[in-house]
């Protein structure tokens, strides 16, 4: 019971540190989630299974760590401050800056900085390709878990919420990484 005390008072004293690794190690936790699931289990008997591609791993260490639990920590950060409050006439404008403003944001970060890190000349090429679909499909996860985060967790827990909620949605951006359009 200590420890997790020891735990709750770290994160409380500094929240945006102990964000950047749970968020990181989760971010980068999900592709090599996904490297594992397509490369090493997911493969006809008679294949060898594939080496991890520790380069895209890397990628998404840089982007889970380096950014977006900084510009999660500090949206969520201002919305509470501009919308004091746990109730659904609170929760609501919170909802809407998150699907509208703050997904979008994050999802060109997302197609732009791993274009960037891969060496893409044409940065925005799979960002144009692929921000539609994506953006329906994040609407469809991220408002539900969106509800649950402003509206039952107090804020020092919601990039961690979000982070382990990023398993799933990493996993889903993963695959639409590999897709072609």
């Amino acid at each position: 019971m200590e420890a997790f005390t020891a735990i709750r008072m770290a994160v409380a004293k500094r929240p945006i540190v102990s964000n950047v690794i749970v968020y990181g190690l989760l971010y980068t936790g999900a592709e090599f989630f996904q490297q594992t699931m397509n490369n090493k289990v997911l493969i006809p008997a008679s294949s060898t299974p594939k080496p991890y591609d520790t380069a895209t791993i890397a990628r998404y260490g840089i982007m889970g760590t380096c950014v977006f639990p900084h510009t999660l920590y500090h949206a969520y950060k201002y919305l509470d401050s501009k919308f004091v409050g746990k109730s659904l006439r609170m929760v609501m404008p919170k909802l809407a800056a998150d699907a509208l403003v703050i997904t979008p944001i994050n999802l060109t970060l997302f197609y732009v900085g791993m274009s960037a890190l891969e060496g893409k000349e044409d940065w925005l090429e799979e960002w144009r390709k692929k921000i539609i679909p994506t953006f329906v499909t994040a609407s469809v996860f991220w408002v539900p878990v969106s509800l649950i985060n402003f509206r039952f967790l107090p804020p020092q827990a919601r990039v961690v919420f979000v982070g382990t909620c990023q398993v799933i949605w990493v996993s889903i951006l993963c695959w639409f990484k590999r897709q072609e359009y």
